[in-house]
């Protein structure tokens, strides 16, 4: 048997550094499709498969631009005209006729590919093999599965393993009816060799109290159980307000969770499991309502902490007064939410308690936020789990934002570290509607023009080796002071610098970062590398910005008109991390020209010079023949 959590939250906010472009490393499109969607990835035979408006595609993860017939395949939606016709008389917007696919997952130890698409406003039900793309199975019409309406949130998950007979089954928390009124959890008919072995199995969506008015973000298989992430408006205010919690739900219980910052976070926006060290961590994304004072963040809980409540927590009863919390000795022998080998064995007296009793009293907390942020809302997440750290792709799907996050535990305490924020280049400029991840190479984005590819870290672009070192994608080399990625080769040759500690500088860097001597005269400018979010000194000292002195969105520096009185050693910090450093001398004995007089004295001057370094190249020319001459002569004689 399988099954959901809640969110409250508040933050305090951090301002953002200034951003930078990229491009996508590669993109896929087709003319002939609409908007690309879905994406989910196999790691291990680096494939991605893409849904889209008309087709579904198997791209190489490693370059989607490849379309070889060895690595990839392309899978036409067909809707047939009298279809099309018919759905357009009746639906409200006509590009919900549109053959589109809703939803993608792998089943059958990832050798298949279940989709459900919307075939004219029409659920349609395939398994794919995952290397052709051809049909296992009939297509068929199923409801309950995916939404027609992309705009509506709804969430599904394939269960291989764990219901009866073993039969094979989706999840799914979604909105059905014509406009989208009913809500429920919902797992179709257990079917085996075409045999039907258990009906269907719902919640009760014309009773609030099981779902109230949801907006489903994520659902997991784990273990015995499913969890169902999803938000809701909930009643719990003395005044009778209504007010949305972020909940998950296993089993038909629910568990109300707060974390404490500052400001109000109330919508749950995105989740992703974690499977680490034995345990099962779930990243997740809050945000406040999408109004002109935005602001977002990211917190991680435990699976063993959400069990344990929902194992041993008190539990609400809603009474015309309001709720409150029942005594453990009121909770019967069979707790709700837990498993039942025959549910037909439970009382009508243990039912109805469960009917009566569907939320869990307690709270979890998420811990210190993670990266809180005013002004954005993070849509999307996912994590690449390295072995001392796990690496966050937060991404703001509307702005078109990435933010890279080092999140790593130490000694009892998680700690994290903003690595990089970046600005995507989208086809189109348009916004990004799912991500996938290829771990330690490369993030996929589907947008409306197609599916853009990134590289995981832009070591090239890192000028020092204490930025170099923060990545755990980059190392530093110590020879021609550059940075780049991170192989199995260099990570453990000599001359090469990585840090082995997550969000920490590696000490090696003192011992080879050079300091770079910038000599520059009177009157000219200088722009000096630094690092976003940094901090400027000069000799030890915060530099005060003016006219001259201007630090750019990227954090480098920018002295315009330079005096005898800006010579010194420049320094870009983070914290007490010194990022940058470069020393700058001032030449008095020549100043930049201000008048055509002095301009034509400094050109003669110049002549000068040039005539003198041309009439010894020329001695040093004459000079070198003759040796070689005598050389050639030399070795005649021998």
């Amino acid at each position: 048997m399988k099954t959901v959590f809640l969110i409250l939250g508040t933050l305090l906010w951090v301002s953002v550094p200034g951003w930078a472009s990229i491009s996508a490393d590669n993109t896929f499109s087709d003319r002939n499709i609409g908007e690309f969607r879905e994406l989910i990835i196999n790691t291990k035979d680096g494939a991605l498969f893409a849904g889209s408006e008309g087709a579904i595609f198997r791209l190489w993860a490693y370059n989607i631009n490849d379309t070889g017939e060895n690595v990839f395949s392309k899978k036409q939606l067909i809707l047939s005209e009298s279809e099309e016709s018919e759905c357009r008389s009746t639906a409200s917007d006509e590009r919900l006729c549109r053959p589109s696919t809703r939803f993608l997952a792998f089943t059958n130890n990832m050798d298949s590919i279940y989709v459900c698409s919307s075939v004219g406003m029409r659920p349609e039900i395939r398994v794919l093999d995952s290397l052709s793309l051809q049909d296992q199975q009939e297509p068929r019409t199923e409801i309950g599965i995916c939404v027609v309406d992309p705009t509506f949130n709804s969430t599904a998950v394939v269960v291989d393993n764990g219901n009866p007979e073993d039969a094979t089954s989706v999840y799914s928390g979604i909105r059905t009816g014509m406009g989208g009124e009913n809500h429920l959890i919902y797992r179709p008919p257990l079917t085996k060799n075409g045999k039907q072995l258990h009906a269907s199995i719902r919640t009760i969506y014309s009773d609030n109290k099981w779902l109230n008015e949801p907006q489903f973000v994520g659902s997991f298989d784990v273990g015995q159980h499913v969890l169902f992430f999803f938000r809701e408006i909930a009643h719990d205010n003395s005044f009778g307000e209504r007010i949305i919690h972020s909940r998950v739900a296993r089993e038909r219980v629910e568990t109300s969770m707060d974390f404490v910052c500052q400001g109000e976070i109330e919508l749950f926006k995105s989740v992703k499991r974690v499977d680490k060290h034995g345990e099962t961590f779930f990243y997740a994304t809050f945000s406040t309502s999408e109004t002109a004072f935005t602001s977002s963040a990211i917190c991680m809980f435990q699976l063993s902490s959400i069990n344990h409540l929902l194992d041993t927590g008190l539990l609400m009863e809603e009474s015309a007064n309001g709720q409150f919390s029942v005594t453990a000795d009121e909770i019967p022998a069979h707790r709700p939410g837990t498993c039942s080998s025959n549910s037909h064995s439970i009382s009508d007296t243990d039912l109805h308690f469960a009917k009566t009793h569907l939320l869990v009293s307690d709270s979890i907390s998420g811990g210190t936020p993670i990266l809180p942020l005013r002004d954005h809302v993070y849509t999307h997440i996912i994590v690449d789990q390295l072995q001392n750290q796990n690496v966050i792709f937060a991404f703001d799907s509307l702005h078109r934002k990435m933010w890279k996050i080092s999140h790593w535990k130490e000694g009892n305490e998680w700690k994290s570290n903003l690595i990089e924020q970046q600005d995507l280049r989208t086809p189109a400029g348009s916004k990004i509607n799912d991500v996938a991840l290829l771990p330690s190479e490369f993030f996929f984005t589907s947008s409306k023009g197609g599916v853009s590819q990134f590289s995981v870290a832009r070591c090239q672009d890192l000028p020092s080796c204490a930025l170099c070192s923060l990545d755990p994608y980059c190392s530093w080399n110590a020879v021609n002071s550059k940075c780049a990625l991170k192989t199995k080769t260099n990570e453990k040759s000599v001359g090469w610098v990585s840090s082995s500690w997550a969000g920490r500088i590696s000490p090696e860097c003192s011992a080879v970062e050079k300091l770079t001597v910038k000599d520059v005269y009177l009157g000219d400018g200088i722009k000096m590398v630094g690092a976003r979010g940094g901090v400027w000194q000069k000799d030890g000292r915060d530099l005060e910005f003016g006219q001259r002195h201007v630090a750019t969105e990227n954090g480098e520096l920018v002295i315009l008109d330079i005096d005898v009185e800006d010579a010194g050693t420049y320094e870009c910090l983070r914290g007490n991390i010194i990022l940058m450093r470069a020393r700058v001398v001032v030449h008095e004995n020549c100043a930049r020209p201000t008048s055509v007089s002095e301009y034509r004295s400094c050109q003669r001057e110049w002549c000068k010079k040039a005539d003198a370094y041309k009439a010894a190249l020329n001695i040093w020319s004459d000079s070198n023949k003759k040796n070689v001459q005598c050389k050639a002569n030399g070795s005649n004689i021998h």
